[in-house]
């Protein structure tokens, strides 16, 4: 699943979708990116994971209890 097509997924649902960067500190520093889907505008996740499918499948098992 592309980004774009994660943000319009999320749009379906009332929520946002959003990549979280973090960089580490150290010798091997390397930025890293984290796939978040909730409210951007407040910057809450519901669900976080290293691919969009992953993020939607806890998205969709905290809503839906499946």
């Amino acid at each position: 699943m592309t980004r774009r097509e994660a943000q319009e997924r999320a749009t379906k649902l009332g929520l946002s979708a959003w990549v979280s960067e973090v960089v580490t500190a150290g010798e091997a520093s390397q930025g890293t990116g984290t796939k978040c889907v909730g409210f951007a505008s407040i910057d809450y996740p519901l669900a976080e994971a290293e691919t969009w499918d992953e993020a939607f499948s806890v998205l969709t098992r905290l809503i839906f209890s499946v």
